[in-house]
């Protein structure tokens, strides 16, 4: 619809239509229209309503997350077939109980907690392993979120995350359980393997024209060109922004002193510190390390020191000021906190460091730069898209507004042009953008969407070349190849199932000799376990069928390039009792299974207590609409 508004937007006819349109709503008013709103709630749980954007958000998550996986091309229908969107929903909804489970809990996670889950996670670090707050701040603005909304978020988070840890800790797995998962996991067998390569049969000759042209109709789908299509990609980065822009010195000066806590660390200690739960206790050791000093005092109390290295004074909430107020090598008197008595002792001091102006001049000007390229480019994209919705052209928009345009003559669903070569090698993120490059019909645009790092596209088909069967002409040599291929796989079967006969007639029977007389190649595997994904070339299906075999007896399977006899000859049994057998590893797969059981079985609890609804047909309105 919004394309076809695009292209007839300058038509007298529609500009007649839309001032009919505006008449109706005076004569008739719009008051119904807002009052007849179609509700958007998708489910409850218990009082809390999940709406359709945050369904529509997590299950574009879910569908970003499988992408990758599936070559990049994933459709809306496509992820609604897996079973994507009712996932998503399932997860919003145990999200919810959980959080309504904490907060009955009276469970609430604190801005140090935070502030440290914040500062542990990877993505906001730089490359020498430390917290960045301007990656930090770039994470979030890439993924459209405020700082406060992250916190939030991890708040709720931390709150499920101790909730569903106090439901599945401490459970002990049952011994005679994990011994028998030991003995299944751990047992070993060994094989003679009889390798035939397809290619060892030789000259299988050359097809006549009859059976060239049945074998071409037979397998049409080997010689199907795909469907190629010719874009034009309009593209805004803040990058060519960047170029442009000048920053001042005064300017620059500014976001120093404005950022100057970024350009330093703090002052770091070392302290050795002792907690006990009664005032007096907490003093006699604080007397006596005096003279003694605190690990001695410690020890003639029972007690022995913590050690905590290389921490800054946020890093002790309560005890921080009185940590950094006491002089290195002294013992601090009885300290309060929520936790109990302290004393403490500082035992190495690390100061603070302050990088100067001119030592980040030029790193505080890239920043600021980008940061009003980043501002800018919103206000631009705005623009182009309200531009295109008046109906103005790809070409016009990107000619008024700065975007540099790319033509692609011929590409497919992966990205491959018509030779196999990229189709757009200098064209950043294109494979991301082809899903919604095929989903349009020929000739429309879509509309201008945000990528990684700011960037924002837009994509015209301008033309279609459907799929089509190659001509038999074109692919005569790959057609009898592909059936030489297949004719040497077939006799070498065949040769294969002689092979396996004269290794049943007895265990006796030589592998290697009849391996040798048959012009194949022989082994003898190590031993290897039940999840080995291939010993001696043996496929995952065939080390499934030794495991289900007794000893001498033989199993046969393939690969594309060759034929596989096999023969257990040894069974190695797994015992758990033994000195150098591990449980540790099979125990705790045990356990965690547990735990996730008894989380599912604590989610269907609270099912009970906050009843779920769900409205199945809003959900197929909204997702078919959009």
């Amino acid at each position: 619809m919004l394309q076809f508004i695009r292209s007839f937007a300058g038509s007298w006819v529609v500009k007649i239509l839309f001032v009919l349109l505006i008449l109706s709503f005076g004569v008739w008013g719009i008051g119904d229209m807002f009052r007849a709103s179609t509700p958007t709630t998708v489910a409850k749980v218990g009082d809390v309503e999940i709406g359709q954007q945050a369904l529509d958000q997590e299950f574009r998550r879910q569908m970003e997350r499988l992408r990758p996986i599936l070559g990049g091309n994933l459709t809306t229908e496509q992820a609604k077939r897996f079973g994507l969107l009712d996932q998503s929903l399932q997860s919003l909804i145990q999200r919810t109980l959980f959080d309504l489970a904490a907060a009955d809990m009276g469970i609430s996670v604190g801005p140090e907690v935070v502030r440290l889950r914040i500062a542990d996670e990877p993505a906001f670090r730089n490359q020498q392993g430390q917290f960045d707050p301007d990656i930090f701040r770039s994470v979030l603005r890439n993924s459209q979120l405020t700082e406060d909304a992250y916190v939030a978020m991890i708040q709720r988070e931390t709150a499920r995350q101790l909730v569903a840890g106090a439901i599945s800790a401490g459970l002990p797995p049952p011994q005679p359980l994990v011994q028998d998962l030991y003995r299944f996991r751990g047992e070993k067998r060994a094989a003679e393997v009889v390798t035939l390569p397809n290619a060892s049969i030789g000259d299988v000759g050359v097809p006549d024209d009859a059976t060239i042209k049945q074998a071409y109709e037979d397998h049409q789908v080997r010689f199907t060109a795909p469907e190629y299509r010719s874009l034009t990609v309009a593209r805004l980065s803040p990058d060519v922004l960047v170029k442009d822009i000048r920053i001042d010195d005064a300017q620059l000066r500014k976001a120093y002193e404005e950022r100057a806590n970024e350009y330093g660390s703090p002052e770091k200690r070392n302290v050795q510190m002792v907690l006990v739960d009664d005032e007096a206790t907490a003093k006699q050791i604080a007397e006596a390390a005096k003279a003694k000093g605190l690990a001695e005092a410690a020890k003639e109390a029972g007690l022995e020191p913590v050690t905590l290295d290389n921490i800054a004074s946020d890093d002790l909430p309560e005890i921080g000021e009185a940590a950094f107020a006491l002089e290195p090598g002294k013992t601090s008197d009885a300290v309060k906190s929520s936790l109990g008595w302290h004393v403490l002792a500082v035992t190495g001091v690390t100061p603070a460091t302050t990088r100067s102006f001119e030592d980040v001049r030029d790193q505080l000007a890239e920043e600021l730069k980008m940061e009003q390229a980043l501002d800018s480019i919103y206000s631009i994209a705005n623009r182009a898209e309200d531009q295109l919705a008046s109906g103005a052209s790809l070409d016009e928009v990107a000619q008024t507004q700065g975007l540099a345009l790319t033509k692609i003559a011929a590409v497919d669903s992966t990205g491959k042009a018509p030779d196999g070569r990229d189709a757009a090698p200098n064209l950043p993120g294109l494979k991301a953008l082809l899903p919604t490059a095929f989903q349009l019909t020929n000739g429309s645009t879509s509309n201008l969407t945000e990528g990684d790092g700011g960037v924002f596209t837009a994509i015209r088909v301008d033309g279609v070349i459907p799929a089509a069967v190659r001509p038999l002409a074109d692919v005569r040599d790959q057609v009898i190849a592909d059936w030489q291929q297949e004719q040497r796989a077939e006799r070498a079967a065949k040769k294969a199932e002689e092979i396996a006969a004269s290794l049943k007639q007895g265990a006796d029977a030589a592998a290697q000799d009849i391996a040798t007389q048959a012009g194949a190649s022989f082994a003898m595997t190590a031993p290897f376990t039940r999840d080995a994904q291939s010993v001696q070339g043996l496929p995952g299906d065939m080390i499934a069928k030794l495991f289900a075999a007794k000893p001498n007896e033989v199993v046969s399977g393939n690969t594309p390039d060759a034929q596989i006899v096999a023969r257990l000859k040894e069974i190695i049994p797994a015992d758990p009792k033994a000195a150098d057998a591990d449980l540790a590893p099979v125990r705790a797969s045990v356990e965690q299974g547990l735990g996730n059981d008894l989380v599912t079985e604590f989610t269907n609890a609270l099912r009970g207590k906050y009843p779920v609804e769900i409205y199945p047909q809003r959900i197929e309105q909204f997702f078919a609409s959009n």
